[in-house]
């Protein structure tokens, strides 16, 4: 059975990305520490492809002229794909629906904003997956969800979804009941968009010394230039 693990990904360009951080650090901060989020992730995706033959890796990126962006990011033999659509149920629905459609039996789609996810709940989700009409789904502590998958496209579940607003995951449950299929949910984690979290992230990186190498260091660096700067 052919398996694909996607990262869902805008390029780290500044003041493009993480957006809500700029403040907290300078937008182009912020776009090298959502690079090491997207170095990280792609980290524990390949701890999960040594361990499963038939998965390849996707980065699901956009936009699609910004292939050489990613070329900060650390990442090895990964499929490329242009997300397409407007909305982010579009893209992941065409997201889904090209994989499919490329011969894939099992698609799960991870965002790249969670460098300290456990791998754990990456294994979990694709032996969840046994059935047609089954969906996965990794829900977040702000009421998202930073992980979907599904062994053929329920279109369902990604239409009139209140995108960034709390009640992303409530009404992705509410449309996955409403289709008649059969929903699994993994632990509960965390996204990092906000400087609340951001503090939470570097708490969890001073208790956690094994986890997400590529942060780390590029907070460390973040927080030698502010150092070095007059009044910052």
């Amino acid at each position: 059975m052919k398996e694909a693990l996607v990262l869902m990904a805008k390029a780290p360009v500044a003041g493009q990305v993480k957006t809500r951080l700029i403040g907290a650090l300078t937008a182009e901060d912020a776009a090298d520490l959502y690079a090491a989020f997207l170095s990280d992730t792609f980290a524990l995706m390949e701890e999960v492809a040594d361990e499963r033959e038939n998965l390849r890796l996707v980065l699901c990126y956009a936009p699609a002229d910004a292939v050489e962006e990613f070329e900060k990011v650390e990442r090895e033999g990964s499929l490329m794909l242009a997300q397409r659509g407007e909305t982010l149920g579009e893209r992941l629905e065409n997201c889904f629906a090209d994989l499919f459609e490329t011969g894939f039996d099992s698609v799960v789609i991870i965002g790249g904003d969670s460098p300290t996810l456990p791998v754990e709940h990456l294994f979990a989700a694709f032996e969840q997956l046994t059935g047609a009409d089954e969906v996965v789904l990794g829900p977040a502590e702000d009421d998202g969800y930073y992980l979907i998958g599904m062994r053929r496209l329920h279109a369902r579940v990604l239409e009139d979804i209140p995108w960034s607003t709390n009640e992303v995951l409530a009404v992705t449950r509410r449309r996955a009941r409403e289709a008649g299929l059969t929903l699994f949910e993994l632990p509960v984690w965390h996204t990092v968009d906000t400087p609340a979290e951001l503090e939470q992230l570097r708490q969890e990186l001073k208790e956690q010394k094994g986890v997400a190498r590529y942060t780390r260091r590029c907070l460390k660096e973040i927080a030698k230039r502010a150092v070095a700067i007059p009044g910052a």
